[in-house]
């Protein structure tokens, strides 16, 4: 059941992943906007499973699954070693604190959110 339920929740949310960066596509030359938007919106979704206290099963499908299906880390890496090599450095340097900070901020105010749910 746990092998399911992690490649359903995997499934769900790499297409959710596919699907909205197809929406940001057009930007990616300006800044890495889609991969960015995404890893947020998953560090505010995983914030939010554990401020719920989400375990076994439903953390499974949710947290293992689809957060870890939906958020890029890999992609990430890849986008700032781009924008480098494309001379956009301060634009590499400025998209990884974005990221890193961003996505901690969204962490904590899903878990503080969900905690209160």
């Amino acid at each position: 059941m746990t092998i399911f339920l992690l490649g359903i929740g995997g499934a769900c949310g790499a297409i959710a992943r596919f699907r909205l960066g197809a929406l940001f596509l057009k930007h990616e030359r300006m800044f890495p906007l889609g991969t960015f938007i995404i890893n947020i919106i998953g560090a505010l979704l995983l914030g939010i499973f554990c401020g719920l206290k989400l375990s076994g099963n439903p953390y499974i499908l949710l947290g293992d699954g689809f957060c870890g299906a939906f958020t890029t880390f890999s992609t990430f890496m890849v986008e700032s070693v781009l924008l480098m090599q494309e001379g956009a450095t301060k634009k590499s340097i400025v998209y990884i604190i974005l990221s890193v900070v961003m996505g901690l901020l969204c962490f904590f105010a899903g878990y503080v959110a969900g905690g209160l749910l």
